[in-house]
């Protein structure tokens, strides 16, 4: 491995599913029928009609138009007059857009990933774990002739497989990738690998080399390599991952991609200590 991208195994935090436990008393249960609304919504590919969405949720269709009407009128939601269908509004589009942007990693690795980008001519994505997942939180599109689809910002993956993903999970610390390894894992194309002691060796390698190898593990004809970033105190705050269609990844330029990804998430994860401590001082 890199001078510049020494091992770190205890970066991660082990977290179930649902998170930690919050009492019912706490939480607004309006708030929580307007989020199910909201997600039942976004579940239907061509929008959802007001019958499907009290179905799903097992509410009446009164209660049901009353959140939605409530949601329309916050651009949360929007009607298709000529249909009935209702569809994500576009206050979500620039809610998102702020989320993306207001999240540390987000920042930090922005200008990284465009370098990448030019470099590579390829797909560059940075995730983050989000409730024992992988969440692609941005995306920089290469130039090469065919640019992959795979995932997109907002698309949650599975942790055991892909580049970003794997790279999430290989420099977690243990506690946490026993954690994800105790669920039942599911395959995503052929190659991917679901045996725990076929993947914890897996980790054991992405360690050593300092980044991932997803080889069509997550999507079928893609490669990508993945490298983690880490902030204050070696905690983890994401990985980032270069990727495109197989004819463009032999061996070598895996090796190669994957070597200058992991010095460069290490460079920035440096820096981002570096500014950290000096912030701590001031």
């Amino acid at each position: 491995m890199s001078e510049t991208s020494p091992p770190r195994r205890s970066v991660g935090r082990p977290r179930k599913s649902g998170d930690a436990a919050v009492p019912d008393r706490d939480l607004s249960q309006t708030v929580r029928k307007a989020v199910s609304v909201l997600q039942a919504v976004s579940a239907g590919e061509g929008g959802s009609t007001l019958t499907d969405i009290a179905r799903a949720l097992d509410v009446s269709t009164t209660v049901c138009h009353r959140l939605l009407a409530t949601l329309d009128h916050e651009q949360l939601v929007e009607r298709e007059p000529s249909t009935g269908r209702y569809r994500l509004g576009m206050r979500f589009v620039e809610l998102a857009r702020r989320a993306q942007r207001q999240h540390p990693i987000s920042l930090s690795t922005i200008n990284l990933m465009h370098q990448l980008s030019q470099e590579t001519d390829d797909v560059i994505l940075l995730m983050v774990e989000n409730r024992g997942e992988a969440l692609c939180v941005d995306r920089v599109e290469g130039r090469a002739p065919v640019i992959v689809a795979g995932s997109q910002i907002g698309s949650r993956l599975p942790l055991h497989c892909g580049g970003a993903p794997f790279a999430i999970l290989a420099f977690s610390d243990d506690a946490f990738i026993d954690e994800v390894l105790s669920r039942p894992l599911t395959k995503a194309t052929p190659r991917t690998t679901i045996d725990p002691t076929a993947i914890r060796q897996r980790i054991a390698d992405t360690r050593a080399r300092g980044f991932s190898i997803g080889d069509e593990d997550l999507f079928e004809y893609v490669v990508a390599v993945g490298a983690p970033i880490f902030g204050a105190g070696g905690h983890m705050l994401g990985a980032i991952s270069v990727g495109g269609i197989k004819p463009r990844y032999d061996a070598t330029r895996v090796l190669e991609i994957g070597a200058r990804l992991r010095d460069a998430a290490a460079a920035l994860s440096a820096s981002l200590r570096e500014k950290s401590s000096l912030e701590g001082v001031g």
